[in-house]
This record gives C-alpha cells, sequence and structure tokens, in this order.
C-alpha cells in the first residue's frame, strides 16, 4: 500500500487496487460481525422489558445520528466536505429516520424503516460502493459500522414488536419515496450529484442490470418498479413468517 494513505485518507488520493474490494475476507468478516451483533443484540432485546427497549432503540438512534454528523465533521476537518458528502443517500436516512422512530415508534416510520430502509441497508452491505477504500481507513469503518447499526436497529424494532410490518400499511413506505425523492432528484439534477443512486446506479451493483438491460433513459422507471416490487415482496414475506408463527405458537398452547 502507498505509504502516503493513511486512516484519514480520502477517495480523491485513494489509487487504484488498494481496496478491501467486494467479498473480499475482509468484506465477509465484517458481514459476520455485523450479523452475530444482531442475532446477540436481538437475544437481549427479545429478554428485556419495554423501559429496556426504549434504552436500547434511543441508544442506538443516537448512535447513527452522531455517526452521520461525525462523519460531516472530520470531513470538513480534513477539507474534504463537499457536495458528494451530504446526507441525502437513503441509508443516511435510514439513519436520521431511526433516530425519529426511536423516540416516538410512529407506525409510518416503522413501515419506511422495513420496507425501505432494511432492504436498501441490506444491499448497500452486500454490494459496499466504498470497497475502493483500504481496510483500515475511517470510511470502511464508518460504512459498515453505520449500515450495520440501522439493521441491528430495524432488527431489535421487529423482534420487540416495535416496528410492525403490515402488508396493509406498506402504502406509508411509497408516500415516504413520493415526498423524498423529487426534492433529492432536483438536487442531483442543480448538483451534478447522484444521491440515492437517481441518475445512475452504484458501480457492482444489481441496479447496473437495470441500465443495462432498460437504458439510462429506462433506468429511472425500471428502479421505480423494483422499489416498489421489493416492499410488496419484503411485506408479503414478513406476512408469511409472522403467520406461520402465530400458527406454530397457537398450535403449542393448545397442545
Amino acid at each position: 500500500m502507498n505509504e502516503d494513505i493513511n486512516f484519514w485518507t480520502y477517495s480523491d488520493d485513494i489509487p487504484d487496487g488498494v481496496g478491501f474490494n467486494q467479498f473480499s475476507v475482509t468484506h465477509i468478516l465484517w458481514l459476520v460481525i455485523i450479523i452475530a451483533t444482531a442475532f446477540i443484540m436481538a437475544v437481549i432485546y427479545k429478554k428485556s422489558d419495554n423501559k429496556i427497549h426504549a434504552i436500547i432503540l434511543k441508544m442506538l438512534g443516537s448512535i447513527l445520528l452522531f455517526l452521520i454528523v461525525i462523519r460531516i465533521i472530520i470531513l470538513s476537518l480534513e477539507g474534504n466536505m463537499s457536495k458528494y458528502e451530504l446526507p441525502l443517500h437513503l441509508c443516511s436516512i435510514a439513519g436520521m429516520v431511526c433516530f425519529i422512530h426511536s423516540f416516538f415508534k410512529n407506525d409510518f416510520w416503522g413501515q419506511v424503516l422495513y420496507s425501505l430502509c432494511l432492504p436498501g441497508t441490506i444491499l448497500a452491505l452486500v454490494f459496499p460502493n466504498w470497497a475502493y477504500y483500504p481496510a483500515f481507513n475511517f470510511i470502511t469503518f464508518h460504512g459498515f459500522l453505520f449500515h450495520g447499526g440501522i439493521v441491528i436497529y430495524i432488527v431489535c424494532g421487529l423482534v420487540g414488536g416495535d416496528i410492525r410490518p403490515s402488508i396493509y400499511n406498506m402504502w406509508k413506505a411509497v408516500v415516504f419515496l413520493i415526498v423524498v425523492v423529487p426534492p433529492v432528484y432536483t438536487v442531483d439534477k442543480l448538483l451534478r450529484v447522484n444521491y440515492m443512486f437517481l441518475k445512475y446506479p452504484s458501480k457492482e451493483s444489481p441496479l447496473e442490470l437495470l441500465e443495462r438491460n432498460m437504458g439510462a433513459s429506462g433506468y429511472l422507471v425500471g428502479y421505480a418498479l423494483l422499489t416498489i416490487l421489493v416492499i410488496i415482496l419484503i411485506n408479503v414475506l414478513y406476512g408469511v413468517i409472522n403467520g406461520f408463527k402465530r400458527r406454530t405458537d397457537k398450535y403449542q398452547r393448545n397442545r
């Protein structure tokens, strides 16, 4: 690795070929750590009472907000804060939604977290667009800690019943998109950026298949249709799993 690269080296100074790379040992190790932590937190959350639930969710929500703020501060101090680092990607918005939900427990935010933020964050972890950074780098650590924190928050919310997905309420996630996407797309156009990947897909992600098959002009339409499909599928999946669990619990009670 270039001796000029350190923990704080930013995108513009990262040469080709020094990244941790998708599906490398570093990447898989981070995923394993996140999955293990989510499992442990889910067990702790399940065994805790409502008072502890509130404390855990507020703690996780506050940590996520802190990670957003500290990234902006550090990039600013290093002279690397720019129009490309505004917290306007879906996952950045998800961190703020987690913070809001932790205090208000509103079902609207719960539906948004499950239907949109969970699949979006999982995709970001599986196909990280920061994979060109070295393993030992602030952006690498921040990327996995932040996205992992979102998954852990949502898993805890699901386990404790603080987030209750419903196919009848998935329209709330669609409303959220209708409100959020137009201003973000406007920012993308005005600043020539690509927040929420509304103009073109993240490299080495499944979204590239959309652009490849539908072209640049059809990409956004395909993206919208895919998002709606994911919302439907993930809510149907939850309904099936939850229904099976209820029937199993009823059977065991009647034995």
